[in-house]
């Protein structure tokens, strides 16, 4: 087992004279070597970064999941060596933003070695990448992950057969077992040069007097021979970002002559039948394969007959879609089953069982972190003796309402669902999935990853937010985050089911109000999808480059992507929420006359009231009612913002009749009178008019768009607005 090094987080961009220009605030380590990660997705990439450095850094079985470049520092014989996570990718020469940031970083960062990752358990196909950079640099180290999975698929390697034939250093670990950590570290820190010369000759053959004739004419501007011959073969192969990178090496006039001749001599390729683009592409893969067929053993065959079956069910037209909504089902249940109590709560009050459907929501991880931490405010709150801040403390910043306590009721569920997600994820589960819904999705734009954001949000916004993290681009992933509030999460159907009970006169009415809002809601998720990705012009990217092979989720892996995930949260969203939630609790309990204390009547004279008579003239416009019950509702628009649940205390609070009498749980919302048009107009502008504070805050977080994020607030708000004065308008025409 390797041992552990001195560990730090820093965000390092190397110099060309080995050092490093330190962009973080909280780090001024020097990095005497800088060693980048290069790797497909699922070749245990990020898994090796974790079991090097310790970091919590996401593991993931998608194309590009980590899309921040991300390093920590090791100490290691009194030197330090910075490890930078790159972008999963399939190769360095595409346009996708993986691979422009990967092939970005080695170009203009030049770390001193680079460590080309390939799967062990499927070398023929994942050994492309490191071929491709041991074509371009010389300072690559090879290294064959995954070695504790060698003996039960009955492979062996002959390492050191493979690295005398490509001339690198070849090393073959188990990140989980910590299985070759140890020579990984000596080679980072004593790199070899390789001969990247003769990787290229390998793929040459008729086509080497056409990449000499380039590479002589870059050589003469200037360039290194290794470097322009590299070169030469991405300018024959056609590449769009070759001829921007020559400008910035040669300038315009200069690189435009060399991109024209490039040009020419691949029309000349292509009368003769021949399509470099391709052709080095599949010279690639032919090589890979012979080295495949002379250095790794086969001792027997891989039984994949009932994998091959599992496939089918998920990549068949009819039965994937169905196969993939089920798995989905399951994991959304059992997330808020075994985090909250819900759906298993509401089911056993239907049943009758009134006190068991208590104690399962009581009892709930969730609930039990909401009953701790109002346990806590209660104390906190009888300790100081000064009122208002003992009521600030406890009831702002601690109960599971506002603050801190609110944040952390999100972590059991958070916690749950993450873990979930990184089992499916590295089992191999999640692509599969994907892949039954992508044709629907990609209707709207985006690959069927969407769809478990989507199915998480059902239940709460806050973890489909966090959940677009599987999504393969940004541009994917801002979308879906922009859309997700839309979907009506389960607080939501509480408000529902409550105003359609009290202003519908039948159950038949009110199940077919709550549907029609559930079906408007879904319907304007995916509008805006289709809308968002036409925006920004994105396409929705490839489901399945390549299913990766179903295997036993490691608990370690699990715990990583766990803690990553919590720690972002309560780090980013967490902070938000905790200074919003003051900041409303404040507006709730003070007004022109001061702090309000228990004052009957309080909340109608609060700072939080005013706003709502400001919004009166709004809810007059698209529900139709008079000013008195105008600002009531308005007020319980702004508890909304807080969580969707507290729009009904927040009416409650305000009404016309008193809310503390016995019995006035529905009393209270049916002294507001509405017509059920109005109920109709009121239930779809609650679940569209804006993101609850913890979603509007964990858009931000996890996008870092402050704009994405008002954009967000102001469509919903507008889209909401659209849709109730159209239920008015048809009201009126019936």
């Amino acid at each position: 087992m390797a041992r552990r090094p001195v560990l730090g987080q820093c965000s390092c961009s190397h110099n060309n004279n080995g050092g490093q220009r330190d962009s973080s605030e909280h780090s001024q380590q020097k990095c005497d070597i800088v060693a980048a990660l290069v790797g497909a997705p699922n070749s245990g990439k990020t898994t090796l970064f974790n079991a090097l450095t310790g970091s919590s850094e996401f593991v993931a079985n998608w194309p590009g999941a980590t899309v921040d470049v991300k390093t920590a520092y090791m100490k290691t014989d009194g030197s330090t060596l910075c490890i930078v996570d790159l972008p999963g990718t399939y190769s360095i020469s595409g346009s996708g933003p993986e691979e422009a940031v990967t092939r970005g970083f080695l170009l203009e960062n030049r770390p001193d070695v680079i460590v080309a990752i390939a799967d062990a358990t499927i070398l023929e196909r994942s050994l492309f990448l490191p071929l491709e950079l041991l074509e371009a640099f010389e300072n690559v180290v090879v290294v064959l992950t995954k070695a504790d999975a060698l003996e039960e698929k009955g492979l062996r390697i002959d390492t050191k057969g493979l690295e005398k034939e490509l001339g690198a250093p070849i090393i073959l670990v188990s990140a989980l077992e910590g299985q070759g950590l140890d020579k990984l570290i000596e080679a980072l820190k004593r790199p070899k040069p390789v001969n990247s010369r003769k990787i290229i000759e390998k793929v040459l053959d008729d086509l080497k007097p056409y990449v000499e004739r380039l590479a002589g004419l870059l050589a003469d501007k200037g360039i290194e021979p290794d470097k322009a011959r590299w070169l030469a073969v991405k300018l024959l192969e056609g590449y769009d970002w070759v001829p921007g990178y020559l400008e910035k090496l040669l300038g315009p006039a200069e690189a435009r002559g060399i991109v024209e001749e490039a040009e020419r001599l691949r029309n000349e390729l292509v009368e003769k039948g021949v399509d470099p683009s391709l052709e080095f592409i599949r010279r690639r893969y032919e090589y890979a394969s012979r080295l495949y067929e002379r250095y790794v053993e086969r001792e027997a065959e891989e039984a994949s007959e009932g994998i091959s079956r599992l496939d089918l069910l998920f990549l068949n037209p009819l039965t994937g879609p169905l196969v993939s909504l089920g798995f989905m089902l399951l994991v959304f249940l059992a997330t808020y089953v075994i985090a909250t109590g819900w759906p298993l709560d509401v089911l056993l009050e239907r049943l009758g069982f009134e006190r068991a459907a208590e104690a399962v929501a009581e009892y709930s991880l969730s609930g039990l972190v909401a009953m701790v931490m109002d346990t806590l405010a209660g104390w906190v709150e009888a300790a100081i003796p000064h009122p208002v801040l003992a009521r600030l403390v406890g009831e702002g910043v601690l109960s599971s309402e506002y603050g801190l306590g609110l944040v952390l009721t999100f972590v059991p569920l958070l916690a749950v669902l993450m873990a979930l997600i990184a089992a499916l994820e590295d089992s191999g589960l999640l692509p599969r999935i994907a892949a039954g819904v992508d044709r629907f999705f990609r209707r709207f734009g985006v690959s069927g990853k969407a769809v478990f954001p989507a199915m998480v949000s059902l239940g709460c916004n806050v973890p489909g937010v966090i959940s677009t993290r599987v999504m393969d681009s940004e541009q994917e992933k801002k979308a879906v985050a922009f859309a997700i509030p839309l979907i009506p999460c389960s607080a939501r159907l509480a408000v529902l089911l409550a105003l359609a009970h009290v202003f519908f006169r039948s159950p038949l009415e009110s199940a077919l109000a709550v549907f029609a809002v559930y079906l408007l809601s879904i319907a304007s998720f995916l509008a805006t999808l289709k809308l968002a990705t036409h925006v920004e012009g994105s396409e929705a990217s490839d489901i399945v480059l390549e299913l990766p092979p179903l295997k036993r989720p490691s608990l370690r892996v699990v715990w990583w992507f766990v803690w990553d995930k919590l720690r972002h949260f309560l780090v980013r969203a967490g902070t938000l929420i905790v200074v919003a939630s003051i900041a409303l609790w404040l507006l709730a309990n003070y007004g022109p006359g001061g702090y309000l204390g228990d004052v009957d009547g309080g909340a109608a004279q609060s700072y939080a009231a005013s706003v709502g008579r400001l919004l009166a003239p709004y809810v007059e416009l698209v529900l139709g009612v008079d000013y008195d019950r105008a600002w009531r509702i308005g007020f319980g628009l702004l508890g909304g913002f807080i969580a969707k649940e507290v729009f009904l205390d927040s009416i409650a609070v305000v009404s016309p009749i008193d809310s503390a009498a016995e019995g006035a749980k529905y009393a209270t919302l049916a002294a507001y009178a509405l017509e059920p048009w109005q109920a109709l107009a009121l239930m779809a502008a609650v679940t569209l008019y804006i993101p609850c504070m913890a979603t509007l805050a964990t858009i931000y977080s996890e996008t870092r768009s402050p704009r994405l994020a008002l954009s967000a607030l102001v469509y919903d708000f507008a889209l909401a607005t659209i849709v109730a004065l159209a239920i008015r308008g048809l009201a009126v025409v019936l």
